[in-house]
């Protein structure tokens, strides 16, 4: 089965093909954070590197946020597009299950602005406001840069930017073999989770 992985809700894209032999990864940066411009590009690239192409594709999986509002819809679109045309499984993941898994954290604290915070285990994600959180700062918590401002002594993903692909993929094919309604991987049920609110003007 060839398996795709998107996600460009964080500071970094990631991308991840399984093919029956390995797993190829790319982490594509941006100094100023329009990596998410560049998928479809280097989703052409690396379906080309292995001899594919997107007719190839048997599953897809897909980062939903909490993240990036951009970000987020850039990788969305692209897959859900993708498995609707190549009428293939969608598999919708949450930032906090593929972090937590790829860095072997327990909790994921990640700022949402306006004094609120997503706070995220691998089973569940929610968003408090700064002072309902209660969670001792400690070596289980993984969080982004704006977080270490409350929890110095957590792990940063965005410093250590380990490529989380290979869990994307991993956790995905888990979902799919375990789910007994396949039904619930129709691109058109997936939706996004947005770290805040777009700004009305």
């Amino acid at each position: 089965m060839n398996i795709l992985a998107i996600c460009s809700a964080l500071n970094n894209s990631y991308l991840g093909l399984k093919t029956k032999d390995k797993i190829q990864s790319k982490i594509i940066k941006s100094d100023e954070n329009y990596h998410s411009l560049y998928l479809i590009s280097e989703i052409q690239k690396i379906l080309k590197e292995n001899s594919l192409t997107s007719k190839n594709i048997d599953m897809i999986c897909v980062n939903c946020g909490p993240g990036s509002f951009t970000g987020i819809r850039v990788a969305l679109t692209i897959a859900k597009v993708m498995a609707g045309e190549l009428d293939v499984p969608l598999i919708p993941l949450n930032t906090a299950e593929i972090l937590l898994n790829t860095y072997n954290k327990k909790y994921l604290i990640m700022d949402a602005r306006r004094d609120m915070y997503f706070i995220g285990t691998k089973d569940d994600i929610k968003l408090v406001y700064k002072d309902k959180i209660n969670i001792n700062d400690n070596e289980e918590i993984l969080c982004d840069k704006r977080s270490l401002a409350i929890f110095p002594n957590a792990a940063c993903y965005e410093n250590e930017e380990l490529d989380i692909s290979k869990t994307m993929i991993e956790i995905a094919q888990q979902k799919y073999i375990n789910s007994n309604n396949k039904e619930e991987f129709n691109y058109l049920l997936t939706k996004a989770n947005y770290i805040q609110t777009p700004p009305v003007f």
